[in-house]
């Protein structure tokens, strides 16, 4: 019998395509096999989250990062959410029923051996895993990533497993309506519906002529439903011909969107029968394998050449469960571990990543000491720059008639500093959507024990960083105030 059942907490509210539910409407709907399969999907919102991966000193700098997201409209993200709790039950069960729950690690509730409510995050898995090489002893450790792994899940075998799940030959009407919604998606840009809806574009124009888009209004007055019914139809969909459809089908037979409540369970299910044969051969040779979504790791006691020998099959293998599938050459691995008398120590031998160590969901181990890895500071210090750049500006905007003594003077650097900086008195019980950094890096000195005390040491001139990022900030603010005020004068005269 499904427990799930809508909270408070579970009201969404962000802009979209639909109106605001009740809880009784919501599981009225999301409950009732029908209404979920005559149910007619929005298109998701599509946008793209950017990053500028870490650059080591020296090196050229890699392209930045554009990961696309897309998220469901109300009514449809309760109607995955629901469906999702339904897999989820039967998933868990083959995955006892294969002896490999202990495989897949991510987008599940884990507890640790203290039965915290909380469960397990990626501190606690990357230290189950370097504390196996370390039980293990001389060994072989091998590190995979899994290319563009959500946009690659092959339709046909993903519906062959859910029905196999279902215990179906075929899967019933409703369950194949949220099938169909998951994997021959449409979605619409975001700008490109803002902008149809006038809630997005030409704000002004530079002078050589580019315009400069932005929000026509302030983001927080965009409504919670985008538009009538009657807008979407014309406006969106391009009903009529009055304006041309802003719809963007999956016509392919592959691929899933990221960010929807269901597709994390997908891509954990679609990789069940890999996980269970990268088990047997962890397994059979006394070793540990995990995979956290599309990060592979196999922990086993072999020397370097049957390391690669191995790592050479997995790449190999892994195109049998979609031809979509690959292995990113420039992110697989082999490092060895091994003790010399008091010494530990890992000697990379093959692969480009992880010269001082391995590296695994945001941590570096040398075989001595834990550390936080360069690119999660990094991203880190990308955050604080951001944070201080929107900070420093509106502090400008507010006192535009202060120097940049006084603005420094007037900055409230202590409140934004916490936000990832020292947090007094804190709590490791507490929910992580109150976390900071640094209650992150708290927890994270907690976890690893003595091994992780390394990561302190990395801390210790973040306070000064930021104050330095926040400084840099302010006088570029001043900066880009005076070029205004150039600008505005020459126009004026």
């Amino acid at each position: 019998m499904n427990n799930w059942r809508p909270k408070q907490s579970d009201l969404k509210r962000y802009p979209h395509f639909d109106q605001v539910l009740s809880l009784k409407r919501i599981e009225a709907i999301v409950t009732d096999p029908i209404q979920v399969a005559q149910n007619s999907f929005f298109p998701l919102i599509r946008y793209s989250k950017g990053w500028q991966p870490f650059r080591k000193e020296g090196d050229k700098r890699p392209k930045p990062k554009q990961r696309p997201i897309r998220y469901a409209a109300r009514r449809d993200a309760y109607i995955f959410s629901y469906y999702r709790s339904l897999l989820s039950e039967k998933y868990e069960a083959e995955l006892e029923r294969l002896g490999i729950s202990h495989c897949p690690i991510a987008y599940r509730r884990l507890l640790t051996i203290e039965k915290c409510p909380r469960g397990k995050c990626n501190i606690h898995f990357a230290n189950d895993a370097f504390q196996h090489i370390r039980d293990l002893g001389d060994c072989s450790v091998i590190t995979l990533d899994i290319s563009s792994y959500f946009e690659s899940l092959d339709h046909g075998k993903l519906k062959a497993l859910w029905c196999r799940i279902l215990g179906v030959s075929r899967l019933p009407d409703d369950h194949f309506k949220v099938f169909e919604a998951i994997t021959k998606y449409a979605c619409v840009d975001k700008h490109l519906a803002y902008e149809r809806l006038g809630y997005y574009g030409q704000k002004k124009i530079t002078k050589n002529g580019k315009p400069i888009m932005g929000y026509l209004i302030p983001f927080e007055s965009v409504p919670t439903q985008l538009c009538s019914p009657y807008d979407f139809r014309q406006k969106i969909l391009g009903e009529n011909g009055m304006y041309p459809s802003l719809i963007e089908k999956n016509e392919d037979m592959w691929g899933i969107p990221q960010g929807a409540p269901i597709s994390d369970l997908l891509a954990n299910l679609y990789l069940i029968d890999f996980d269970a044969e990268m088990n047997g051969k962890a397994v059979d040779s006394g070793g540990k394998y995990f995979r956290y979504s599309d990060d592979i790791i196999l922990i086993l006691p072999k020397g370097s050449k049957e390391a690669i020998s191995v790592m050479q099959d997995i790449t190999e293998r892994i195109s049998s469960y979609g031809e979509k599938l690959i292995i990113k050459p420039e992110k697989s691995t082999i490092h060895y571990y091994e003790r010399r008398g008091d010494r530990q120590i890992f000697s990379r031998i093959l692969g480009t990543q992880g010269a001082q160590g391995i590296e695994y969901l945001g941590f570096r181990f040398d075989g001595k000491n834990v550390y936080l890895r360069d690119s999660t500071l990094s991203s880190l210090h990308r955050k604080i720059a951001f944070a201080a750049r929107s900070y420093a500006e509106a502090t400008v905007r507010r006192y535009p008639d202060k120097d940049y003594n006084s603005l420094r003077t007037i900055f409230d650097f202590e409140s934004f500093s916490k936000k990832f900086g020292r947090v007094e008195e804190f709590e490791p019980s507490l929910s992580y959507k109150k976390w900071t950094f640094w209650t992150y890096v708290m927890r994270s000195v907690e976890v690893f024990g003595p091994y992780g005390k390394t990561i302190h040491g990395q801390m210790k001139r973040l306070r000064s960083r930021t104050r330095h990022r926040v400084d840099l900030e302010l006088q570029k603010a001043l900066q880009r105030k005076a070029k205004r005020e150039a600008t505005s004068g020459v126009s004026g005269s």
